[in-house]
Protein backbone atom coordinates (compact mmCIF):
# COMPACT_ATOMS: atom_id res chain seq x y z
CA UNK A 1 0.00 0.00 0.00
CA UNK A 2 1.34 3.28 -0.31
CA UNK A 3 3.30 2.59 -3.66
CA UNK A 4 2.07 3.98 -7.36
CA UNK A 5 0.95 1.13 -8.88
CA UNK A 6 1.64 -0.18 -12.68
CA UNK A 7 -0.64 -1.13 -15.76
CA UNK A 8 0.07 -4.59 -17.30
CA UNK A 9 -1.01 -8.05 -16.15
CA UNK A 10 2.42 -8.18 -13.99
CA UNK A 11 2.96 -4.46 -12.91
CA UNK A 12 5.08 -3.56 -14.85
CA UNK A 13 4.91 -0.13 -16.73
CA UNK A 14 3.12 -0.06 -20.11
CA UNK A 15 5.00 1.82 -22.79
CA UNK A 16 2.61 3.75 -25.75
CA UNK A 17 2.98 2.17 -29.09
CA UNK A 18 1.60 5.85 -30.88
CA UNK A 19 3.36 7.17 -33.70
CA UNK A 20 6.83 9.03 -32.95
CA UNK A 21 7.68 6.87 -30.06
CA UNK A 22 11.32 5.82 -31.04
CA UNK A 23 11.67 10.05 -31.68
CA UNK A 24 13.01 12.06 -29.00
CA UNK A 25 10.44 14.27 -27.01
CA UNK A 26 10.04 17.79 -28.09
CA UNK A 27 6.61 18.34 -26.71
CA UNK A 28 8.01 20.57 -23.64
CA UNK A 29 11.47 21.97 -23.24
CA UNK A 30 14.01 19.49 -22.15
CA UNK A 31 15.98 21.02 -19.60
CA UNK A 32 19.85 20.83 -19.21
CA UNK A 33 19.64 21.19 -15.61
CA UNK A 34 20.99 24.95 -15.72
CA UNK A 35 17.56 26.17 -17.52
CA UNK A 36 15.24 24.10 -15.38
CA UNK A 37 14.65 26.83 -12.64
CA UNK A 38 13.98 29.58 -14.72
CA UNK A 39 11.31 27.82 -16.45
CA UNK A 40 9.31 29.10 -19.81
CA UNK A 41 9.52 32.69 -20.29
CA UNK A 42 6.80 34.47 -22.46
CA UNK A 43 8.00 37.70 -24.41
CA UNK A 44 5.47 40.19 -26.59
CA UNK A 45 3.35 38.67 -28.65
CA UNK A 46 2.72 34.93 -26.41
CA UNK A 47 5.86 33.28 -27.58
CA UNK A 48 7.00 30.36 -24.98
CA UNK A 49 11.17 31.50 -24.88
CA UNK A 50 13.38 28.76 -22.41
CA UNK A 51 16.51 28.29 -21.63
CA UNK A 52 19.44 30.50 -20.59
CA UNK A 53 19.27 32.33 -24.05
CA UNK A 54 16.19 32.37 -24.57
CA UNK A 55 16.46 29.61 -26.88
CA UNK A 56 14.08 26.25 -26.58
CA UNK A 57 15.89 22.86 -26.46
CA UNK A 58 14.07 19.87 -27.40
CA UNK A 59 15.72 16.34 -27.71
CA UNK A 60 18.79 14.95 -26.97
CA UNK A 61 22.27 17.14 -27.96
CA UNK A 62 19.59 20.04 -27.93
CA UNK A 63 18.29 19.48 -31.17
CA UNK A 64 15.71 22.18 -33.02
CA UNK A 65 16.79 25.07 -31.26
CA UNK A 66 15.37 28.64 -31.93
CA UNK A 67 15.78 31.36 -30.59
CA UNK A 68 13.37 33.87 -29.23
CA UNK A 69 10.69 35.82 -31.62
CA UNK A 70 12.44 33.39 -34.41
CA UNK A 71 9.39 31.07 -35.34
CA UNK A 72 7.56 32.24 -38.56
CA UNK A 73 3.98 32.08 -39.19
CA UNK A 74 4.18 28.19 -39.26
CA UNK A 75 6.60 27.69 -36.64
CA UNK A 76 9.29 27.15 -39.26
CA UNK A 77 13.23 27.74 -38.08
CA UNK A 78 14.92 30.63 -38.89
CA UNK A 79 17.16 29.96 -42.24
CA UNK A 80 20.28 31.19 -40.76
CA UNK A 81 20.53 34.68 -41.81
CA UNK A 82 20.57 33.77 -45.44
CA UNK A 83 18.09 35.59 -47.79
CA UNK A 84 15.10 33.48 -49.12
CA UNK A 85 15.35 33.46 -52.85
CA UNK A 86 11.47 32.54 -53.72
CA UNK A 87 8.75 31.70 -51.88
CA UNK A 88 7.89 28.35 -50.57
CA UNK A 89 5.01 26.87 -48.97
CA UNK A 90 4.65 26.76 -45.22
CA UNK A 91 5.35 23.16 -44.01
CA UNK A 92 2.34 22.11 -40.65
CA UNK A 93 3.55 23.81 -37.25
CA UNK A 94 5.74 20.98 -35.36
CA UNK A 95 4.40 20.49 -31.91
CA UNK A 96 7.78 22.08 -30.52
CA UNK A 97 5.95 24.57 -28.01
CA UNK A 98 3.04 23.72 -26.59
CA UNK A 99 1.80 21.20 -24.02
CA UNK A 100 -1.54 20.55 -24.41
CA UNK A 101 -1.70 18.01 -21.52
CA UNK A 102 -0.12 20.29 -19.17
CA UNK A 103 -1.49 23.35 -18.16
CA UNK A 104 1.74 24.69 -16.32
CA UNK A 105 2.61 26.03 -19.49
CA UNK A 106 -0.53 27.64 -19.51
CA UNK A 107 -1.52 29.08 -16.21
CA UNK A 108 2.17 30.53 -16.42
CA UNK A 109 0.96 32.06 -19.72
CA UNK A 110 -1.97 33.70 -18.26
CA UNK A 111 -0.32 34.68 -15.56
CA UNK A 112 2.20 37.14 -17.88
CA UNK A 113 -1.03 38.60 -19.18
CA UNK A 114 -2.04 40.39 -16.23
CA UNK A 115 -4.40 37.19 -14.39
CA UNK A 116 -3.43 36.07 -11.11
CA UNK A 117 -3.99 32.87 -10.09
CA UNK A 118 -5.27 31.21 -7.01
CA UNK A 119 -5.41 27.72 -4.90
CA UNK A 120 -8.07 25.48 -3.90
CA UNK A 121 -8.58 23.45 -0.83
CA UNK A 122 -6.63 19.86 -1.46
CA UNK A 123 -9.81 17.08 -1.87
CA UNK A 124 -6.65 14.33 -0.82
CA UNK A 125 -6.04 11.40 -3.57
CA UNK A 126 -2.52 10.47 -5.20
CA UNK A 127 -0.49 13.66 -6.55
CA UNK A 128 1.38 13.84 -8.84
CA UNK A 129 4.58 13.26 -5.91
CA UNK A 130 3.88 9.82 -5.98
CA UNK A 131 4.85 8.30 -9.35
CA UNK A 132 7.95 10.83 -8.96
CA UNK A 133 11.19 9.17 -8.09
CA UNK A 134 12.35 10.48 -4.78
CA UNK A 135 16.31 11.66 -6.46
CA UNK A 136 14.29 14.67 -8.46
CA UNK A 137 15.79 17.67 -7.42
CA UNK A 138 13.01 20.25 -8.32
CA UNK A 139 9.12 19.73 -8.74
CA UNK A 140 5.87 22.07 -9.71
CA UNK A 141 2.65 20.61 -9.39
CA UNK A 142 -1.05 22.00 -10.04
CA UNK A 143 -4.46 21.68 -9.56
CA UNK A 144 -7.24 22.77 -12.13
CA UNK A 145 -10.21 21.23 -10.77
CA UNK A 146 -10.77 21.95 -7.09
CA UNK A 147 -13.46 21.76 -4.84
CA UNK A 148 -16.30 23.56 -6.12
CA UNK A 149 -16.94 26.23 -4.19
CA UNK A 150 -12.93 27.23 -4.83
CA UNK A 151 -13.23 26.37 -8.08
CA UNK A 152 -16.41 29.22 -8.22
CA UNK A 153 -14.42 31.67 -6.29
CA UNK A 154 -11.15 31.34 -8.25
CA UNK A 155 -13.02 31.76 -11.27
CA UNK A 156 -14.46 34.71 -9.61
CA UNK A 157 -11.20 36.09 -8.90
CA UNK A 158 -9.66 35.64 -12.11
CA UNK A 159 -12.69 37.39 -14.05
CA UNK A 160 -11.86 40.85 -11.87
CA UNK A 161 -8.75 41.10 -14.16
CA UNK A 162 -9.94 42.26 -17.90
CA UNK A 163 -6.92 40.69 -19.28
CA UNK A 164 -7.01 37.64 -17.86
CA UNK A 165 -10.76 37.23 -18.70
CA UNK A 166 -10.16 37.75 -21.81
CA UNK A 167 -7.21 35.93 -22.57
CA UNK A 168 -8.42 32.49 -20.96
CA UNK A 169 -12.54 33.58 -23.11
CA UNK A 170 -13.69 32.90 -19.37
CA UNK A 171 -17.37 33.37 -19.79
CA UNK A 172 -18.94 32.28 -16.18
CA UNK A 173 -18.10 30.28 -12.54
CA UNK A 174 -19.13 27.25 -13.87
CA UNK A 175 -16.49 27.52 -17.04
CA UNK A 176 -13.83 24.41 -17.05
CA UNK A 177 -10.37 25.90 -16.77
CA UNK A 178 -8.71 22.70 -17.84
CA UNK A 179 -10.90 23.26 -21.46
CA UNK A 180 -10.21 27.12 -21.33
CA UNK A 181 -6.85 26.30 -21.05
CA UNK A 182 -6.77 23.67 -23.49
CA UNK A 183 -8.30 26.14 -26.48
CA UNK A 184 -6.00 28.73 -25.64
CA UNK A 185 -2.98 26.82 -26.47
CA UNK A 186 -4.62 25.23 -29.66
CA UNK A 187 -5.83 28.68 -30.51
CA UNK A 188 -1.91 29.79 -30.60
CA UNK A 189 -0.89 26.49 -32.09
CA UNK A 190 -3.07 27.07 -35.60
CA UNK A 191 -3.09 24.27 -37.73
CA UNK A 192 -0.94 21.89 -35.86
CA UNK A 193 -3.88 20.83 -33.03
CA UNK A 194 -6.53 21.39 -35.49
CA UNK A 195 -7.94 18.24 -35.59
CA UNK A 196 -8.11 17.59 -31.80
CA UNK A 197 -10.63 18.22 -30.21
CA UNK A 198 -11.15 18.78 -25.70
CA UNK A 199 -14.53 17.12 -25.38
CA UNK A 200 -13.70 13.40 -27.60
CA UNK A 201 -10.37 13.45 -27.64
CA UNK A 202 -8.53 15.40 -23.85
CA UNK A 203 -11.71 14.97 -21.70
CA UNK A 204 -12.48 11.69 -21.46
CA UNK A 205 -9.27 10.48 -19.74
CA UNK A 206 -7.32 13.97 -18.38
CA UNK A 207 -7.44 14.45 -14.75
CA UNK A 208 -7.06 17.47 -12.97
CA UNK A 209 -3.16 17.43 -11.88
CA UNK A 210 -0.12 17.69 -13.47
CA UNK A 211 3.27 17.92 -11.85
CA UNK A 212 7.07 17.83 -13.62
CA UNK A 213 9.96 17.28 -11.66
CA UNK A 214 14.16 17.33 -12.73
CA UNK A 215 15.26 14.24 -12.42
CA UNK A 216 19.16 13.48 -12.34
CA UNK A 217 20.12 11.80 -15.25
CA UNK A 218 23.06 8.85 -16.19
CA UNK A 219 25.04 12.31 -17.16
CA UNK A 220 24.57 13.97 -13.96
CA UNK A 221 22.57 17.02 -15.75
CA UNK A 222 18.47 17.21 -14.78
CA UNK A 223 16.41 16.20 -17.59
CA UNK A 224 12.36 16.81 -17.05
CA UNK A 225 9.67 14.09 -16.29
CA UNK A 226 6.03 14.87 -16.43
CA UNK A 227 3.23 13.45 -14.88
CA UNK A 228 -0.54 13.92 -15.82
CA UNK A 229 -3.41 12.40 -14.24
CA UNK A 230 -5.48 10.27 -16.11
CA UNK A 231 -9.38 8.71 -15.40
CA UNK A 232 -8.62 5.94 -18.05
CA UNK A 233 -5.76 4.53 -19.27
CA UNK A 234 -7.00 2.95 -22.98
CA UNK A 235 -8.64 6.15 -23.15
CA UNK A 236 -5.04 8.31 -22.87
CA UNK A 237 -3.47 5.91 -24.92
CA UNK A 238 -5.60 6.71 -28.27
CA UNK A 239 -5.98 10.74 -26.92
CA UNK A 240 -2.25 10.47 -26.55
CA UNK A 241 -1.71 9.61 -30.21
CA UNK A 242 -3.88 11.47 -31.53
CA UNK A 243 -2.05 14.52 -29.97
CA UNK A 244 0.75 13.47 -31.26
CA UNK A 245 -0.16 11.88 -34.75
CA UNK A 246 1.66 14.64 -36.46
CA UNK A 247 4.73 15.04 -33.83
CA UNK A 248 8.05 13.76 -35.04
CA UNK A 249 9.35 13.54 -31.81
CA UNK A 250 6.96 12.41 -29.58
CA UNK A 251 7.51 11.70 -25.33
CA UNK A 252 8.20 8.42 -24.21
CA UNK A 253 5.19 7.57 -21.83
CA UNK A 254 4.72 4.75 -19.25
CA UNK A 255 1.24 4.28 -16.62
CA UNK A 256 2.10 4.67 -13.18
CA UNK A 257 -0.74 4.33 -11.03
CA UNK A 258 -3.09 7.23 -11.92
CA UNK A 259 -0.81 9.21 -13.90
CA UNK A 260 0.54 8.72 -16.79
CA UNK A 261 4.80 9.64 -17.28
CA UNK A 262 6.46 11.59 -20.29
CA UNK A 263 9.82 12.26 -20.89
CA UNK A 264 11.88 13.27 -23.77
CA UNK A 265 14.49 10.37 -23.09
CA UNK A 266 13.38 6.79 -22.71
CA UNK A 267 16.30 5.75 -20.48
CA UNK A 268 15.37 8.83 -18.40
CA UNK A 269 11.67 7.26 -18.44
CA UNK A 270 12.78 4.22 -17.01
CA UNK A 271 14.57 4.76 -14.57
CA UNK A 272 12.23 7.46 -13.40
CA UNK A 273 9.43 4.76 -13.49
CA UNK A 274 11.52 2.31 -11.33
CA UNK A 275 12.71 4.80 -8.66
CA UNK A 276 9.37 5.63 -8.02
CA UNK A 277 8.38 2.06 -7.91
CA UNK A 278 11.22 1.76 -4.74
CA UNK A 279 10.82 4.89 -3.52
CA UNK A 280 8.72 8.30 -4.39
CA UNK A 281 9.56 11.84 -3.62
CA UNK A 282 6.64 11.80 -1.21
CA UNK A 283 9.16 9.58 0.78
CA UNK A 284 12.01 12.08 0.07
CA UNK A 285 12.22 13.33 4.10
CA UNK A 286 13.24 16.95 2.92
CA UNK A 287 10.62 17.04 0.29
CA UNK A 288 8.05 16.07 2.65
CA UNK A 289 9.72 18.03 5.78
CA UNK A 290 8.88 21.03 3.53
CA UNK A 291 5.57 20.44 2.09
CA UNK A 292 4.31 19.57 5.92
CA UNK A 293 5.50 23.23 6.79
CA UNK A 294 3.85 24.77 4.89
CA UNK A 295 0.02 22.69 5.02
CA UNK A 296 -2.19 22.65 2.23
CA UNK A 297 -0.76 22.50 -1.46
CA UNK A 298 -3.40 24.77 -2.81
CA UNK A 299 -3.74 25.69 -6.36
CA UNK A 300 0.08 25.24 -7.18
CA UNK A 301 3.05 24.31 -4.98
CA UNK A 302 6.71 24.21 -5.96
CA UNK A 303 9.66 22.60 -4.52
CA UNK A 304 13.69 22.60 -5.11
CA UNK A 305 16.82 20.71 -3.50
CA UNK A 306 19.07 23.72 -3.87
CA UNK A 307 22.34 21.90 -3.50
CA UNK A 308 20.99 18.68 -5.85
CA UNK A 309 19.77 21.60 -8.25
CA UNK A 310 23.30 23.44 -8.33
CA UNK A 311 24.87 19.66 -8.38
CA UNK A 312 22.66 18.85 -11.45
CA UNK A 313 23.52 22.17 -13.60
CA UNK A 314 25.96 20.75 -15.36
CA UNK A 315 28.57 22.93 -14.40
CA UNK A 316 32.19 21.71 -13.90
CA UNK A 317 32.73 21.75 -9.99
CA UNK A 318 35.78 20.65 -8.13
CA UNK A 319 35.72 18.16 -5.26
CA UNK A 320 36.44 20.87 -2.84
CA UNK A 321 34.16 23.23 -4.62
CA UNK A 322 30.66 20.49 -4.37
CA UNK A 323 32.02 19.72 -0.73
CA UNK A 324 31.49 23.32 -0.26
CA UNK A 325 28.00 23.85 -1.55
CA UNK A 326 25.44 24.36 1.50
CA UNK A 327 22.19 21.86 2.23
CA UNK A 328 19.37 23.94 1.07
CA UNK A 329 15.93 23.78 0.40
CA UNK A 330 13.16 25.94 -0.52
CA UNK A 331 9.56 25.54 -0.83
CA UNK A 332 6.37 27.66 -1.96
CA UNK A 333 2.83 26.89 -2.28
CA UNK A 334 -0.24 29.19 -4.30
CA UNK A 335 -3.24 29.55 -2.40
CA UNK A 336 -6.43 31.98 -2.70
CA UNK A 337 -9.44 33.51 -1.37
CA UNK A 338 -12.02 35.67 -2.65
CA UNK A 339 -9.89 38.82 -1.69
CA UNK A 340 -6.14 38.05 -2.19
CA UNK A 341 -3.81 35.42 -4.13
CA UNK A 342 -1.04 34.39 -1.48
CA UNK A 343 2.47 32.61 -2.12
CA UNK A 344 3.53 30.81 1.25
CA UNK A 345 6.87 30.01 1.22
CA UNK A 346 9.69 28.12 3.70
CA UNK A 347 13.24 28.20 3.26
CA UNK A 348 16.48 26.53 4.94
CA UNK A 349 19.98 27.65 3.60
CA UNK A 350 22.77 28.71 5.34
CA UNK A 351 23.10 28.75 9.18
CA UNK A 352 25.52 31.22 9.72
CA UNK A 353 23.33 33.87 8.91
CA UNK A 354 21.71 34.71 12.11
CA UNK A 355 19.17 37.51 12.68
CA UNK A 356 19.27 39.49 16.08
CA UNK A 357 17.35 41.93 15.63
CA UNK A 358 13.36 41.06 13.88
CA UNK A 359 11.58 44.46 13.92
CA UNK A 360 10.37 45.10 10.22
CA UNK A 361 6.62 44.86 10.75
CA UNK A 362 7.23 47.89 13.83
CA UNK A 363 8.83 49.81 11.72
CA UNK A 364 6.81 50.04 8.48
CA UNK A 365 3.80 50.01 10.78
CA UNK A 366 4.77 53.36 12.18
CA UNK A 367 4.82 55.14 8.78
CA UNK A 368 2.39 57.80 7.84
CA UNK A 369 -1.10 56.33 6.87
CA UNK A 370 -0.39 57.87 3.40
CA UNK A 371 2.48 55.89 2.24
CA UNK A 372 2.31 54.79 -1.15
CA UNK A 373 4.76 51.79 -0.81
CA UNK A 374 7.76 50.68 1.62
CA UNK A 375 9.99 48.87 2.42
CA UNK A 376 11.86 48.31 5.51
CA UNK A 377 14.55 45.89 6.58
CA UNK A 378 15.52 44.68 10.33
CA UNK A 379 19.53 44.09 11.48
CA UNK A 380 20.96 45.35 8.43
CA UNK A 381 24.57 46.45 9.75
CA UNK A 382 24.63 42.78 11.37
CA UNK A 383 24.05 40.92 8.39
CA UNK A 384 26.46 43.51 6.33
CA UNK A 385 29.26 42.12 8.58
CA UNK A 386 28.09 38.38 8.43
CA UNK A 387 28.20 38.54 4.85
CA UNK A 388 31.03 40.68 4.80
CA UNK A 389 33.19 37.71 6.41
CA UNK A 390 32.07 35.03 4.15
CA UNK A 391 32.99 37.05 1.11
CA UNK A 392 36.49 37.04 2.80
CA UNK A 393 36.78 33.42 3.12
CA UNK A 394 35.65 32.82 -0.52
CA UNK A 395 37.44 35.25 -2.17
CA UNK A 396 40.42 34.10 -0.52
CA UNK A 397 39.92 30.46 -1.66
CA UNK A 398 39.51 31.65 -5.03
CA UNK A 399 42.83 33.56 -4.62
CA UNK A 400 41.28 36.95 -4.32
CA UNK A 401 42.11 39.74 -1.31
CA UNK A 402 39.20 41.41 -0.75
CA UNK A 403 41.19 44.05 1.24
CA UNK A 404 43.32 45.24 -1.59
CA UNK A 405 39.93 45.78 -3.75
CA UNK A 406 37.98 47.63 -1.11
CA UNK A 407 41.55 49.46 -0.17
CA UNK A 408 41.21 50.60 -3.93
CA UNK A 409 37.81 51.72 -3.47
CA UNK A 410 38.22 53.28 -0.53
CA UNK A 411 41.21 55.27 -2.16
CA UNK A 412 39.28 56.24 -5.18
CA UNK A 413 35.70 57.28 -3.32
CA UNK A 414 36.39 57.48 0.29
CA UNK A 415 33.72 55.16 1.04
CA UNK A 416 35.40 52.80 3.60
CA UNK A 417 33.52 48.83 3.08
CA UNK A 418 31.67 47.77 4.79
CA UNK A 419 32.16 49.85 7.70
CA UNK A 420 29.92 53.02 6.35
CA UNK A 421 27.26 50.50 5.29
CA UNK A 422 26.52 49.25 8.86
CA UNK A 423 25.19 52.97 10.34
CA UNK A 424 23.10 53.10 6.86
CA UNK A 425 21.72 50.14 7.61
CA UNK A 426 21.34 50.10 11.07
CA UNK A 427 19.51 47.88 13.51
CA UNK A 428 16.16 48.95 11.46
CA UNK A 429 15.72 50.14 8.02
CA UNK A 430 12.60 51.82 6.44
CA UNK A 431 12.02 53.32 2.77
CA UNK A 432 8.78 55.03 2.06
CA UNK A 433 7.63 56.81 -0.85
CA UNK A 434 4.05 58.80 -0.01
CA UNK A 435 1.34 59.17 -2.42
CA UNK A 436 1.51 63.49 -2.32
CA UNK A 437 3.35 64.49 -5.24
CA UNK A 438 2.22 68.47 -5.32
CA UNK A 439 5.58 69.81 -4.66
CA UNK A 440 7.50 66.39 -6.24
CA UNK A 441 7.96 63.14 -5.17
CA UNK A 442 8.31 62.74 -1.58
CA UNK A 443 11.14 59.99 -0.13
CA UNK A 444 12.63 59.45 2.55
CA UNK A 445 14.61 56.93 4.32
CA UNK A 446 14.44 56.01 8.35
CA UNK A 447 16.70 54.98 10.15
CA UNK A 448 17.22 53.39 13.57
CA UNK A 449 21.33 53.90 13.70
CA UNK A 450 23.55 56.18 15.70
CA UNK A 451 22.60 59.51 13.74
CA UNK A 452 25.78 60.91 14.07
CA UNK A 453 27.82 58.35 12.17
CA UNK A 454 24.97 57.93 9.70
CA UNK A 455 24.91 61.76 9.01
CA UNK A 456 28.54 61.11 8.62
CA UNK A 457 28.21 58.57 5.61
CA UNK A 458 25.23 60.62 4.16
CA UNK A 459 27.52 63.85 4.04
CA UNK A 460 30.74 61.78 2.45
CA UNK A 461 28.13 60.08 -0.02
CA UNK A 462 26.46 63.69 -1.44
CA UNK A 463 29.95 64.95 -1.57
CA UNK A 464 30.74 62.25 -3.86
CA UNK A 465 27.94 62.73 -5.73
CA UNK A 466 28.26 66.39 -6.43
CA UNK A 467 31.99 66.29 -7.51
CA UNK A 468 30.96 63.32 -9.82
CA UNK A 469 27.81 64.60 -11.64
CA UNK A 470 25.29 67.36 -11.94
CA UNK A 471 22.56 65.81 -10.11
CA UNK A 472 20.96 68.35 -7.76
CA UNK A 473 18.86 66.24 -5.41
CA UNK A 474 17.52 68.32 -2.70
CA UNK A 475 18.38 65.93 0.76
CA UNK A 476 16.95 66.63 4.34
CA UNK A 477 17.02 65.90 7.18
CA UNK A 478 15.03 64.86 10.32
CA UNK A 479 17.34 63.24 13.94
CA UNK A 480 16.54 62.50 16.99
CA UNK A 481 18.49 60.54 19.84
CA UNK A 482 18.43 56.91 17.82
CA UNK A 483 17.27 57.95 14.70
CA UNK A 484 18.13 59.61 11.42
CA UNK A 485 15.79 60.54 8.61
CA UNK A 486 16.75 61.31 5.48
CA UNK A 487 14.19 62.71 2.40
CA UNK A 488 13.45 65.05 -0.55
CA UNK A 489 11.07 66.96 1.25
CA UNK A 490 11.79 68.68 4.84
CA UNK A 491 8.09 68.68 6.15
CA UNK A 492 7.99 64.48 4.84
CA UNK A 493 11.21 64.16 6.80
CA UNK A 494 9.91 65.47 10.06
CA UNK A 495 6.43 63.60 9.26
CA UNK A 496 8.14 60.19 9.16
CA UNK A 497 10.33 61.16 11.93
CA UNK A 498 7.23 61.36 14.26
CA UNK A 499 5.61 58.57 12.59
CA UNK A 500 2.38 57.28 11.55
CA UNK A 501 -0.52 54.50 11.57
CA UNK A 502 0.02 52.66 8.14
CA UNK A 503 0.17 49.21 10.17
CA UNK A 504 -3.33 49.63 11.12
CA UNK A 505 -4.61 50.61 7.75
CA UNK A 506 -7.29 48.61 6.23
CA UNK A 507 -5.23 48.27 3.02
CA UNK A 508 -2.44 47.04 4.63
CA UNK A 509 -3.63 44.72 7.26
CA UNK A 510 -5.28 43.27 4.29
CA UNK A 511 -1.77 43.05 2.39
CA UNK A 512 0.55 42.05 5.30
CA UNK A 513 -1.29 40.21 8.03
CA UNK A 514 1.27 39.17 10.26
CA UNK A 515 4.71 41.17 10.82
CA UNK A 516 5.74 39.48 14.37
CA UNK A 517 8.97 38.70 13.59
CA UNK A 518 9.66 39.94 10.13
CA UNK A 519 13.25 41.11 9.08
CA UNK A 520 11.83 42.27 5.64
CA UNK A 521 8.66 43.78 4.86
CA UNK A 522 7.43 45.04 1.61
CA UNK A 523 3.81 46.85 0.75
CA UNK A 524 2.39 49.06 -1.97
CA UNK A 525 -1.05 50.81 -1.67
CA UNK A 526 -2.29 50.44 -5.97
CA UNK A 527 -4.85 53.46 -4.84
CA UNK A 528 -2.71 55.79 -3.70
CA UNK A 529 -0.09 54.86 -6.61
CA UNK A 530 -2.88 55.56 -8.52
CA UNK A 531 -2.39 59.06 -7.37
CA UNK A 532 1.60 59.10 -8.68
CA UNK A 533 0.78 57.82 -12.35
CA UNK A 534 -1.44 58.71 -14.63
CA UNK A 535 -0.93 55.93 -17.09
CA UNK A 536 -1.14 53.07 -14.08
CA UNK A 537 -4.53 54.48 -13.09
CA UNK A 538 -6.23 54.16 -17.16
CA UNK A 539 -4.73 50.25 -16.67
CA UNK A 540 -8.29 48.39 -16.83
CA UNK A 541 -6.24 45.66 -14.77
CA UNK A 542 -4.34 48.12 -12.17
CA UNK A 543 -8.12 49.13 -10.92
CA UNK A 544 -9.08 45.67 -9.95
CA UNK A 545 -6.22 45.77 -7.54
CA UNK A 546 -5.81 47.37 -3.83
CA UNK A 547 -3.03 46.68 -2.30
CA UNK A 548 -0.05 44.04 -2.26
CA UNK A 549 2.38 43.44 0.46
CA UNK A 550 5.20 40.43 1.44
CA UNK A 551 7.08 39.65 4.65
CA UNK A 552 10.14 37.15 5.57
CA UNK A 553 10.52 36.05 8.58
CA UNK A 554 13.80 34.05 10.49
CA UNK A 555 12.22 31.12 11.84
CA UNK A 556 15.80 30.06 13.43
CA UNK A 557 19.07 29.50 12.34
CA UNK A 558 19.37 29.42 8.74
CA UNK A 559 15.52 28.88 8.20
CA UNK A 560 13.12 31.40 7.51
CA UNK A 561 9.59 31.44 5.84
CA UNK A 562 8.30 34.57 3.82
CA UNK A 563 4.63 35.34 2.34
CA UNK A 564 3.79 37.39 -0.89
CA UNK A 565 -0.42 38.50 -1.22
CA UNK A 566 -1.72 39.96 -3.71
CA UNK A 567 -5.26 41.92 -2.48
CA UNK A 568 -8.20 42.95 -5.21
CA UNK A 569 -10.72 44.94 -4.57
Amino acid sequence: MGQPGYGGSQGQPQYGQGPGQGHPGALWPQPGAADYPQGPQYGPGGEAQYGLGGQAQYGPGGQAQYGPGQYGQGGQPPFGGQPVQQWQPEPRKKRTKWVPLIAVLAVLAVIGGGGIFAYAKLNGGDQPASVLPANSVAYARIDLNPSAGQRVAALRFLMKFPSAKDKIGLTSDKDDLRQKLFDLIKKDAGDDLADVDFDKDIKPWLGDRAGVAAVPADDGKAEAVVAVEVKNQDKATKGLDKLFANDDHAPKRAFAGKYVLLSGEQSVLDSAVAASKGSSLQDNEKFSKDMSALGEQGFASFWADTKGLALAAGRKLTEQQRAALPEGSAAAVLRFDSQYVELKGVVHGDQSLKVGTKDAGDVIGKLPDTTAGALALSDGANLVGTIWTQLEKSSGQAGINLGDLTKNFTDEYGITLPDDLKPLLGKNLALAIDKDKADGPKIAARIDTDPGKAEEVVDKLLNLMHSRTTANIPVKKAKDDDTLVIATDQGYAEQVLKGGNLGQTENFKQAVPDTKNAVLVGYVDFEAIESLSSKVSSDKDYAALRSAGFSTRVTGDGEADFTLRVVAK
